[in-house]
């Protein structure tokens, strides 16, 4: 495999060694240990480095605006938990006067419901909101904190803003909340299903908090949900990103299973890239040993271009951590590669 990045041209959508285009990136606006909620499986968005300087909204509104030159059209706002930034709305004022096809947060709810509607008019599309359980007692377990209520009103009030479709985020664990599927799902049906509000199943991932003992106690292997919901479906789509199936269930509601581990296909789909809080590249959720450092090159008062390069860079470092035995066809190994924008 060449060692050397090749240099595409600006306005070309950039594809890894692996064939895997960039699409998309997903910007942590904190750091990890910055959240109010202290989940048990928490994986710390693949970050355990103590806290540094955290990227200001107009630095991450200038990363965006370099990588939207080679069609990042999607981003997905993070954290730690991300509404805990003073400047949230700012962050999200100046994202939005991109041209982005998609943007989106991930959150538990904090502060939704007093600011949902402003972030729905300054550009956010819709959220991604954690609810693992619908029993107060167990989401206070998994939780470690008391928001029960308000993170069930962040969801009506995300609904009834237009942040839709809302998706609420459930990690599922053996004896814990495994038992609520159904319950999560009629959950979804009440708030309107459809468009409105679908679940996300998502598997354990052997990461940060859930290290091999915690995962060997609490991991759920979700083919079989899977299977039951490909059984059940009206109708069944498959995502571009990790080639997720999606199935909409007779009572109207999209669900869908999220399952990374050991999984080289939903590898080998991933279209998109991570942002950490403080200005890194980070081409892979399960690896810390491939940052690539872009906000030291932006306070030194580095050009566009020489960002463009480094996300160029992080492209080029990015490769599947679960692979797959023999690659497709139309995967040229070693070969750093760019498509036209359209």
């Amino acid at each position: 495999m060449s060692s050397q990045p090749t240099s595409p041209k600006d306005g070309c959508v950039l594809f890894d060694r692996f064939g895997r285009p960039v699409t998309g990136v997903r910007i942590s606006l904190n750091p990890s240990t910055l959240c109010n909620f202290n989940c048990i499986f928490c994986h710390s968005e693949g970050v355990f480095d103590e806290p540094k300087d955290i990227m200001t909204a107009s630095e991450i509104q200038r990363i965006v605006k370099v990588l939207t030159k080679f069609g990042v059209n999607v981003v997905k706002l993070t954290g730690g938990e991300p509404m805990l930034r003073r400047d949230v709305l700012d962050v999200v004022q100046k994202l939005g006067e991109l041209p982005l096809r998609e943007l989106s947060m991930t959150t538990n709810g904090t502060r939704l419901v007093e600011l949902a509607a402003d972030l729905k008019d300054l550009g956010l599309d819709r959220v991604n909101i954690s609810l693992h359980s619908l029993r107060e007692e167990r989401f206070n377990f998994i939780t470690k904190a008391v928001k029960f209520d308000y993170t069930l009103r962040a969801i009506r009030r995300a609904v009834e803003v237009g942040l839709t479709p809302v998706k609420l985020n459930v990690v599922v664990m053996k004896g814990v909340n495994e038992d609520e599927v159904e319950d999560l799902i009629d959950y979804a049906a009440s708030l309107g299903g459809g468009e409105k509000a679908k679940v996300q199943f998502i598997e354990l991932v052997a990461e940060g908090a859930a290290d091999s003992t915690f995962y060997k106690t609490f991991h759920v292997d979700l083919t079989a949900l899977e299977q039951r919901f490909k059984s059940l479906a009206v109708e069944e789509k498959v995502r571009q990103l990790h080639l997720r199936h999606q199935y909409l269930l007779p009572n109207g509601v999209w669900v869908e299973v999220v399952k990374p581990m050991h999984n080289s296909a939903f590898c080998m789909a991933n279209n998109r890239i991570r942002i950490t809080y403080n200005g890194q590249f980070k081409p892979c959720l399960l690896r810390g040993d491939n940052h690539v450092d872009f906000l030291t090159a932006m306070r030194n008062s580095d050009d566009d271009e020489a960002l463009a390069a480094l996300f160029k860079k992080a492209v080029w470092l990015r490769e599947p951590f679960f692979k797959p035995k023999e690659f497709p066809r139309y995967v040229k190994q070693g070969a750093y590669s760019t498509q036209p924008l359209s």
